[in-house]
């Protein structure tokens, strides 16, 4: 008899957790109703800098994502820099798309949209045609070493600002940016803050951390606005042979001798 009853209370115990589980995992619905949309970077707002930095060709670099003057690297963060090469670039020879935080300076379309349980953002454009999912179900990020070029997304409200935190990023080349060439590592981590300035108007600011290659965290933002209905999705084919033929024959020089 204490056998059963003490099964029966581990089942109602078990009924009220699921409940309660099955209600926190539903987003609510009016404050996500403001993000829901087609959204496009501001062209009038400054993208950012290269920093004064030079190419392999000896060229100042252009449109850099983040203001690259102020991102604060470590001596390795430095040193990566003068070691890189544009054929060490994925997204320029390996049609690998760009990655966080890059997109938000891109001036792509991207459309935001809500399932009962998470959230999808979908980039078209020279963003590759990136799709990306933010779990606002309260679970956790997976075990460091499940990792995705794109990261890991979880999502919470903070009054009505959306709050989007993206870990288990693998290593890429051009994961901070990809006309500076400068790359991020495995334990980079993307805050991102979304809030509603008006109904057309968004400002995502952005926090990025990678111990590898900062000296602390950076915290800069971009001005998004809603676009009116269209398609973003693009069609993209890439054929990494040729993409990377291409970069090689333009190639200014050799800088690593055989």
């Amino acid at each position: 008899m204490k056998t059963r009853t003490l099964y029966q209370a581990m089942l109602l115990i078990m009924a009220i957790l699921i409940g309660t589980l099955d209600l926190a995992a539903q987003i609510d619905r009016d404050k996500m109703e403001p993000f829901i949309g087609i959204w496009g970077r501001d062209p009038d707002q400054d993208r950012g800098n290269c920093a004064g930095r030079k190419g392999d060709a000896g060229e100042l670099l252009e449109n850099c994502s983040l203001p690259a003057d102020k991102l604060p690297l470590n001596a390795r963060g430095k040193a990566w820099l003068e070691f890189f090469d544009e054929l060490a670039s994925p997204t320029l020879n390996d049609c690998l798309p760009i990655s966080f935080p890059t997109l938000w300076g891109d001036n792509a379309v991207w459309e935001m949209s809500a399932q009962a349980n998470s959230i999808t953002q979908y980039f078209g454009g020279t963003a590759n045609n990136v799709l990306r999912t933010i779990w606002m179900d309260g679970r956790g990020h997976p075990p460091a070493g499940d990792a995705f070029q794109h990261g890991h997304a979880i999502g919470h409200f903070d009054g009505d600002d959306l709050i989007v935190e993206s870990t288990n990023f693998t290593f890429d080349p051009d994961g901070t940016d990809d006309h500076l060439h400068m790359a991020s590592s495995a334990r980079k981590k993307v805050t991102e803050r979304y809030h509603k300035v008006d109904d057309d108007v968004m400002r995502i600011t952005i926090t990025l951390e990678d111990p590898i290659f900062l000296k602390k965290p950076f915290t800069y933002a971009h001005i998004h606005k809603r676009r009116p209905p269209q398609q973003v999705n693009t069609w993209f084919e890439c054929d990494a042979e040729s993409s990377r033929g291409q970069v090689e024959a333009a190639y200014p020089g050799v800088k690593y001798k055989d």
